[in-house]
């Protein structure tokens, strides 16, 4: 599962995606005041709610401090009731192209409550690529919250794009099937919450 933001130059779309395909969204800011502003930082939340298995995916678009109509992409599969994930993937394209030139920044990014810092993917990087796990190894991520702030910018020229536009997405991988009912005791009495922390880093196309 994955959730993504994109500046299209003429309004912003928050999406969900399943297998690269996707199946939710909803095109944020495309009239109306107020308006997304380039440069300036806007909340992010994306809840996976593994009891219920319902996907949550928030922009504070419009910067008002709340996560109101309009402002929400919800996916819910049922099937998915109880699936964990091993890792988080971060990443973040800024789509440059000659001498236009365009930025993302993360900010105060938390999964579960963990400050992880804040990423940038400008003309110096223009694809980053950050993977979270679990730590210690071994519990995997049930019901995961991250928060953030993101911010879009013009850095230079008209902000032309490269065949897609500027984006951030985030990705559920490693998934495990709900397990038999046989397996909850032991997964319940065995594993505590699970606290999110950075284990490693990598650069990685974004895709």
């Amino acid at each position: 599962m994955s959730a993504r933001a994109r500046w299209g130059g003429t309004g912003f779309e928050a999406v969900m995606l399943e297998a690269g395909t996707q199946v939710a969204g909803t095109s944020l800011n495309p009239v109306g005041t107020p308006a997304w502003q380039l440069g300036q930082p806007h909340a992010f939340r994306l809840f996976w709610d593994w009891t219920v298995g319902t996907l949550t995916w928030q922009i504070d678009f419009n910067r008002d401090n709340s996560f109101g109509t309009g402002e929400t992409a919800s996916f819910a599969r049922v099937a998915r009731i109880g699936t964990s994930f091993s890792y988080i993937l971060l990443t973040a394209n800024s789509r440059t192209s000659g001498v236009n030139s365009n930025a993302i920044d993360i900010s105060n990014l938390r999964i579960n409550g963990t400050n992880l810092g804040s990423f940038t993917a400008d003309s110096l990087s223009p694809s980053i690529g950050q993977f979270f796990e679990p730590d210690p190894l071994g519990p995997r991520f049930r019901s995961i919250e991250i928060l953030g702030d993101l911010v879009f910018r013009n850095t230079g020229g008209n902000g032309a794009f490269q065949s897609e536009r500027p984006r951030m997405q985030i990705d559920f991988l490693g998934i495990e099937p709900v397990p038999e009912p046989a397996s909850w005791v032991m997964l319940l009495t065995g594993f505590g919450a699970v606290g999110a922390a950075l284990r490693r880093s990598r650069k990685a196309a974004a895709v």
